[in-house]
């Protein structure tokens, strides 16, 4: 059902009569005048009008009461959202040393540019990655060579498949770097973009540079990649001895840094696309610009005239032309921008004035004045003033209803998706006086049109006011160049409220989209459903049902959790008991891979994530998976020409395979909670094996017991594990 039916009845008075007439032979046949005149009819015309009235009347649901109902339920529209994209700098003659954060740069998509603006500072050293090797816990004999894969852009294991405290990921650079220089690396990381900037549960790395033929610390570390578990940048400062280059066994003579897992462990192993040196975060958004005249005559107050390029306390107010009639500075309640051009007027010549705030309009009393912000949608809610022509200034709050807001209340309700500051009318918010000016700051986005920016769309620096300031004068010519790392991230227009009202209908219909899924697919638990359904699946807001328990712990923030499963009734420490009231979900990640088992840090993370799910009076038990480690003893019989050391050795990894609690089971989703081993599937798989001709003798051990020519019982709550199988390959008699 949805959250906002649609009209009740399209039929009209007209048709609602006509209907009537026509179900008359049927339900009174002896009723034979039909016409005006008849009482009967009359009255059918009557109650006709009636519901026609009551049609029309529940029809005229309007747009802001469907916002008003959304808003009870907690959903608002969103507001539109800049794209991100990562863009790497190449410093050539004449480039500063370092740049900017907020500098902007033009990307040329496919129908107009879009305006990109830098997150943070980002030296610059005009060193490039020229190498990446993973390095085991024993980095002289366990090397993969990395470097076409990873500079290709193809994702790689950063610190092997099964990493353990010492691997690391060794990166060498194609220049060394003198003591004190600051290096930036941009990790993009293949997986969830989690902004949680909360340390990893349990990984802890560390990076290094190579110097002096040892690994020292650098003087100065800011990892912002969660162990190397999502995409962000790293900003390393070169201690003592700089950055040399130096040979590194047969990996060459490059200037080495690295990444070392130096304790805990991940859940799953992280997963690189790129490494790249000198790159900086930029969202697809521009800083909104106001260039103004300034009235000859007019006198600058407060603090003294406006200083190109310096943060200033300002305050203007303009006529209906734009032009601007006073300026003040220093006033504690005034906007801080940036003035970007100031060219005091005289007593004859106009002025010019160039700053990081527009004025989008003047007041003139009325109640319910709208005011559009040019430029674009904000790509977050603009900040705003009211300005008075003697001097005073006051913010103007945002709030999302007039409905909220008393009489005095000086606020605006601002539309995201119109661009539009909409003012009280004096009973609802206040009225803004006549020849008040309404300022405000704001970075413009194209929404969802700079989602589509990718290589190879060209990106160069923005050649404007601002960007002169930020540099502290124009680019030298070839000074900077600038290209795209891989695909813009995110990027949405505002929400209507047809979209906020099916974003909704999903939260709240989360439970029933879950219980769908499993009767769609004849089973009983998420665990049950393939691997890539579930995470299109919603998470509830409650853990209400196994299935939503079952959702809600994998979508536990900061994990990679690879299955998780949920018991009721079941108490971890009562084996075999009903406990009322309690729920064991059980949690298993994807590493170590011969045995996966959640570590203190990821139990306690479910744990608390889930704490906060939870209903009244229902107890939740966090655990890792008990196993049952089954081994085979088999005898099999090859074809002619088959070689028994390659045979066995094929249906030992085939057997592994198999019993693996993450990959293995009949559907290779992993060995299903439960599920007893049965002899006959095992034999199968045995006899899979290319070069098997038949399968003489099998016998199945579980934990150290006595071998069996049958299968194996598994607890409800337990999975398996492969053991060390014992595989007899034997060449067929001679005449058999």
């Amino acid at each position: 059902m949805p959250l906002f039916p649609p009209n009740p009845d399209t039929r009209r008075w007209p048709d609602l009569v006509a209907e009537a007439r026509a179900l008359l032979p049927l339900e009174s046949p002896r009723w034979t005048d039909h016409n005006h005149s008849d009482p009967g009819i009359a009255v059918i015309e009557m109650l006709a009008w009636l519901v026609d009235t009551d049609v029309y009347r529940v029809s005229r649901v309007t747009d802001r009461h469907r916002r008003k109902l959304l808003a009870l339920l907690g959903v608002r529209p969103a507001a539109p959202s800049a794209a991100r994209v990562v863009l790497s700098i190449r410093p050539g003659p004449g480039a500063p040393a370092e740049l900017p954060a907020g500098l902007g740069f033009v990307a040329h998509g496919a129908d107009a540019p879009l305006g990109l603006e830098t997150v943070a500072a980002v030296p610059l050293t005009g060193a490039t990655v020229a190498a990446a090797v993973v390095a085991g816990t024993d980095e002289e004999s366990n090397w993969t060579d990395h470097t076409p894969t990873l500079l290709a852009g193809t994702t790689v294991d950063a610190l092997g498949p099964d990493p353990h405290v010492g691997a690391a990921l060794l990166l060498g650079l194609d220049r060394p770097l003198p003591e004190g220089t600051a290096l930036t690396l941009w990790v993009d990381a293949d997986g969830t973009d989690d902004l949680d900037s909360e340390p990893h549960h349990s990984a802890r790395t560390v990076w290094e540079v190579r110097s002096g033929g040892a690994w020292v610390a650098p003087a100065e570390v800011d990892d912002h990649t969660r162990a190397l578990t999502r995409s962000a940048a790293v900003r390393l400062r070169i201690g003592p001895g700089g950055l040399p280059v130096e040979p590194l066994g047969a990996a060459g003579a490059r200037a080495w840094l690295r990444c070392r897992l130096a304790r805990g462990r991940h859940d799953a192993a992280p997963r690189l696309r790129r490494v790249v040196a000198d790159a900086v975060e930029a969202t697809q958004a521009s800083t909104a610009v106001g260039a103004y005249d300034v009235a000859p005559g007019v006198v600058v107050g407060g603090a003294g005239a406006p200083v190109e390029g310096a943060l200033t306390a300002l305050t203007i107010t303009v006529d209906d032309a734009r032009t601007v009639r006073t300026v003040r500075t220093g006033d504690p309640a005034a906007p801080t921008v940036r003035v970007l051009r100031w060219i005091a007027p005289s007593a004859t010549a106009p002025g010019r004035l160039v700053v990081e705030l527009v004025a989008v309009g003047v007041g003139d009393g009325a109640p319910e004045q709208v005011f559009a912000l040019p430029g674009g949608a904000p790509a977050e809610a603009p900040r705003v003033w009211l300005a008075d022509p003697a001097g005073g200034v006051e913010a103007v709050r945002l709030v999302p209803d007039s409905d909220a807001a008393g009489r005095t209340d000086l606020s605006a309700v601002f539309d995201a998706r119109t661009g539009t500051l909409t003012f009280g009318d004096g009973r609802a918010g206040r009225v803004p006086e006549a020849g008040r000016t309404v300022l405000a700051g704001y970075r413009g986005t194209a929404g969802a049109r700079g989602g589509v920016l990718a290589p190879p769309a060209p990106v160069a620096v923005a050649d404007d006011a601002r960007t002169r300031v930020l540099l502290g004068g124009p680019p030298a010519p070839g000074a900077l160049t600038a290209a795209l790392v891989g695909a813009a991230a995110g990027g949405t227009d505002a929400e209507d409220t047809a979209a906020a009202a099916a974003r909704a209908e999903r939260a709240l219909w989360a439970h029933e989209r879950l219980l769908d899924a499993l009767t769609a697919a004849d089973a009983r638990s998420l665990d049950d459903l393939p691997r890539a359904t579930v995470p299109r699946l919603a998470a509830p807001e409650r853990a209400v049902t196994l299935p939503g328990v079952e959702r809600c712990a994998l979508d536990t923030p900061g994990t990679r959790i690879a299955r998780a499963r949920a018991f009721a009734e079941t108490d971890p420490r009562l084996p075999g008991l009903v406990a009322a009231g309690c729920v064991t979900v059980v949690v298993v990640p994807a590493l170590p891979r011969e045995r996966p088992e959640p570590t203190t840090g990821l139990l306690r993370a479910v744990r608390r994530h889930l704490a906060g799910l939870r209903t009244v009076g229902t107890r939740f038990f966090v655990t890792g998976p008990s196993y049952v480690r089954v081994r085979a003893e088999t005898t099999v019989v090859l074809f002619p020409g088959a070689d028994p050391a390659a045979v066995a050795a094929a249906v030992r990894a085939a057997l592994d395979t198999f019993l693996h609690p993450v990959t293995g089971g009949p559907r290779g989703t992993g060995w299903p909670f439960g599920r007893d081993v049965y002899r006959s599937e095992v034999m199968r798989v045995i006899d899979e094996v290319p070069g098997v001709d038949h399968v003489s003798a099998l016998a199945l051990r579980a934990d150290g017991g006595p071998p069996g020519c049958g299968g194996l019982c598994v607890p409800p709550t337990a999975l398996v594990v492969p053991g060390p199988h014992t595989v007899h390959a034997v060449r067929a008699e001679a005449g058999r």
